[in-house]
């Protein structure tokens, strides 16, 4: 619960709003940026499942409009990771609309888990003491009742399962384990027995001294402490003036489970709408066209994405500090498992050296002279590969040589991409006078006046940058051309100055911002794509 304790990475105040729109993209699994590309995609079974029913629980009725691949590739991981728990949290996707996540042959699967005790087997649940059968046992009810199949349960194993949950009733317990048994029986309408409805709420006087895990910890209880009381048809002593403060601060970054067990608590405490407003706009921004939800606390970051931020922010004229993603830097390269293939180690090289300021490293020339990382001639077919080496090279602070070059003819748009990226590349590594004869603006320029032929942007910002610095003039009909093939792709939620792949693809990418940005600072900023620019502060 590091939201009650902490919050989004600190930037001192000292850069322009724009520049921190790429906090929306540190990955909280490992600190590295990640590509926004990731956000167009939803979050697994068990986050859908805690943000859907909060939505239901704050009067909202979602609804999803996935289709049945999506729907059985979120039911397959649900059932991968648990037999039953898995099928409970698909109960929010069926009645949201998804109807293949959950059907009616659940209700064999889930009836041949019950054991001759009573109680219900998952294995996921990883042993077969009372809290894995109580576990076990609360998930099956609850499919079975979502699939209006529970009454059709056998008496005699009706009465099985009731006997064997009342003779856990007696024993003290942990919460958790106590609030599955109350609400087993309230979904078997039995009543729950005194012994459990006399449990305290959980103190929360201390809660202000208490560790990040501590608090996540104190919350879970108190959420169990609620369904007890809920289970009895009592109103659970929640205390609002401790936890609405933590819902108010934790609302924007609350994991999605955390956020219901308090919502629920608060809700069944009575608290007003208002409280609750801001977890409605955080899920409200958080979903998709479809109706499913994102998850950004799931996404992970990588070097590659990373220094695209750091060539962004070089771009704009920021200031490459960062301590968190040279921290995480640190954090891979110190792991056990760290990645030893080529062209990471020189992604991780040039991470550092451009986000440090440190001198080259001897790993990085080393690196950059290998021919099968940085090939000696350049074809059509190795043509990307060649000039993102060089590029990485560049941010290492290694000189690269001038490569051959093969020929080939300009007439398809991924042969004309190829003969722009050499020539790009060539001038971003100093090189700008061995461009190969054959690549000329006169042969460029159809292309570039035509964005249609292209199927995403960034190729044909290539392809503008090369016609540019090959001498072709930004006249009306390349203004015309730019304003029709980049300038519509503007923006993302919450990334409003970063570029869209295009070509149907609406995610913002950071690679083709970077195209667009670099074009835009090739024409001296005539078409005003680059974020206003401040001061680049020196380290």
């Amino acid at each position: 619960m590091t939201s009650c304790t902490s919050g989004s990475a600190d930037s001192g105040g000292r850069e322009p709003a724009a520049a921190r729109q790429f906090d929306l993209l540190v990955s909280k699994q490992n600190g590295y940026y990640y590509h926004p590309f990731l956000r167009l995609q939803p979050a697994g079974p068990r986050e859908q499942s805690f943000a859907l029913r909060t939505l239901s629980e704050l009067g909202r009725d979602p609804r999803t409009s996935i289709d049945s691949a999506q729907a059985r590739s979120l039911r397959q991981d649900a059932l991968g990771a648990s037999s039953l728990w898995g099928r409970d949290w698909l109960i929010p996707l069926r009645r949201a609309g998804a109807d293949e996540a959950l059907g009616d042959a659940d209700v064999t699967d889930v009836n041949r888990s019950r054991a001759k005790g009573g109680w219900y087997v998952d294995s996921a649940l990883g042993d077969d003491g009372v809290a894995a059968r109580l576990g076990a046992t609360w998930a099956a009810l609850e499919v079975l009742d979502a699939l209006g199949r529970l009454d059709d349960v056998p008496a005699a194993d009706r009465s099985g399962t009731v006997t064997w949950l009342r003779s856990l009733a007696g024993a003290p317990r942990p919460l958790d384990q106590s609030s599955a048994l109350a609400r087993s029986l309230q979904l078997l309408k039995q009543p729950v027995p005194a012994a459990l409805t006399r449990i305290p709420a959980p103190r929360t006087d201390d809660f202000a001294g208490l560790t990040p895990d501590a608090r996540a910890t104190r919350l879970a209880d108190t959420y169990s402490y609620v369904l007890i009381q809920e289970a009895a048809g009592r109103r659970p002593a929640v205390h609002r003036e401790v936890w609405e403060p933590v819902l108010r601060d934790g609302a924007a970054t609350l994991p999605y489970e955390q956020l219901y067990e308090l919502v629920h608590a608060l809700k069944a405490a009575g608290s007003p709408k208002r409280v609750f407003a801001p977890v409605l706009k955080r899920l409200e921004g958080e979903r998709l066209d479809d109706g499913t939800v994102r998850d950004p606390d799931a996404y992970l970051g990588n070097p590659d994405a990373s220094l695209f931020v750091q060539r962004l922010r070089t771009l704009a004229g920021w200031s490459q500090e960062d301590p968190g993603l040279l921290a995480a830097l640190d954090r891979e390269e110190h792991s056990g498992d760290v990645s030893q293939e080529g062209a990471e180690r020189l992604n991780r090289a040039a991470l550092r050296r451009v986000t440090t300021g440190a001198d080259t490293s001897a790993a990085a020339r080393q690196l950059c002279a290998d021919p099968r990382l940085l090939p000696a001639t350049v074809t059509e077919a190795n043509a990307t590969q060649w000039q993102r080496t060089t590029l990485n090279c560049a941010d290492a602070g290694v000189p690269t040589g001038t490569p051959k070059t093969g020929t080939w003819s300009l007439d398809t748009p991924d042969r004309v991409a190829a003969a722009a990226t050499v020539t790009v590349g060539l001038a971003d590594s100093g090189h700008r006078d061995a461009v190969p004869s054959w690549i000329t603006a006169a042969a460029l320029r159809q292309w570039a006046q035509n964005p249609g032929r292209f199927t995403s942007v960034y190729p044909y910002t290539l392809v503008v940058r090369a016609y540019s610095l090959l001498g072709g003039a930004l006249d009306p009909a390349l203004r015309d051309a730019l304003g029709r093939g980049v300038t519509p792709y503007r923006g993302c939620p919450g990334l409003p100055d970063l570029y869209q792949v295009g070509g149907g693809d609406t995610a913002c990418d950071l690679k083709t911002t970077w195209g667009v940005w670099s074009l835009d600072r090739q024409l001296h900023g005539a078409m005003g794509w680059l974020p206003a620019r401040t001061p680049k502060k020196r380290k």
